[in-house]
């Protein structure tokens, strides 16, 4: 309950800012992809894979699942969600002037997290997470200018990345495990199943984010509508291989579905060029 309610805190607050209008939607957007995108970065290394700490998100009796809940509460939707409140508050001149009340509260936060149970550390310590935080607000408060103002904006394919990332990662979170639970991927890398899952979703996704990212800046226009298919087909081509040696396996899942898992995605990504392309070549002419 307790992530639930920081939530809905840090989403009224992010709402109220958004109200005032002194970011652009593009701004927005890509505040929120590079959120995601680094936030998944550490997420998945530090808890997920190298077991350093879990989150006890009392939302679900398997513990397995319920620290899944804990990574996308934290990861896509409370840190995303407080990267573009600071970005309302950070200034070019004064970087710190808004790092250090920022990390100080989510350094307060967490401890009181840990005292009630909803964070556990393993092999970690709140002396790691306040270095972390100091360190990752910083240097968001260096992007600040770059995302904010656009003069000059983040480089191109960096956020192409993000945003693909973030894109093709909620779709397989959504009807993976751990929230519809309609498919999941068991190559056995790893013991977990939840780590097993997500590793393998994510690393497939994110060769599917950076093809993207390399390519659609040089692709001309009249091209990227066969490119997006294409690499489209590539991830339903993963899968299928994938399903036919037996370590993707189909609860409440079919290979339409698959299909448009892949595709879905894709295209909205293309969507996303276009209309960030377009924005970008107004700003800089």
């Amino acid at each position: 309950m307790l992530y639930i309610i920081m939530l809905v805190a840090i989403s009224v607050w992010m709402i109220l800012l958004i109200l005032t209008k002194k970011l652009s939607w593009h701004s927005i957007v890509a505040g929120y992809a590079i959120g995601v995108f680094f936030a998944d970065i550490f997420e998945v290394s530090l808890n997920l894979l190298l077991n350093l700490y879990k989150f006890p998100t009392h939302l679900s009796t398997n513990p397995i699942y319920e620290n899944e809940i804990g990574i996308i509460f934290a990861d896509t939707l409370i840190l995303p969600f407080t990267i573009i409140i600071f970005l309302h508050y950070t200034k070019k001149d004064h970087p710190w002037r808004a790092t250090l009340p920022f990390a100080i509260l989510f350094i307060i936060l967490e401890y009181f997290f840990v005292k009630l149970g909803y964070i556990k550390y393993i092999h970690w310590s709140l002396a790691y997470s306040a270095l972390l935080y100091i360190a990752s607000i910083r240097f968001f408060a260096y992007l600040a200018p770059y995302i904010k103002d656009y003069n000059p904006p983040i480089p191109y394919p960096v956020l192409l990345l993000s945003f693909s990332h973030t894109i093709i990662m909620w779709v397989g979170a959504t009807f993976a495990l751990p929230i519809f639970k309609m498919y999941q991927f068991r190559p056995n890398v790893f013991k977990d199943i939840m780590a097993d899952c997500r590793f393998t979703d994510l690393l497939s996704g994110d060769v599917l984010a950076v093809i993207c990212a390399i390519l659609v800046p040089k692709i001309p226009n009249r091209l990227k509508l066969l490119f997006f298919t294409i690499t489209a087909f590539i991830g339903v081509a993963f899968a299928l291989y994938a399903y036919y040696g037996g370590w993707l396996i189909y609860h409440r899942w079919n290979h339409l579905l698959m299909m448009l898992r892949y595709f879905v995605p894709i295209y909205l990504i293309m969507l996303y060029d276009r209309w960030e392309s377009a924005y970008r070549i107004h700003k800089l002419t």
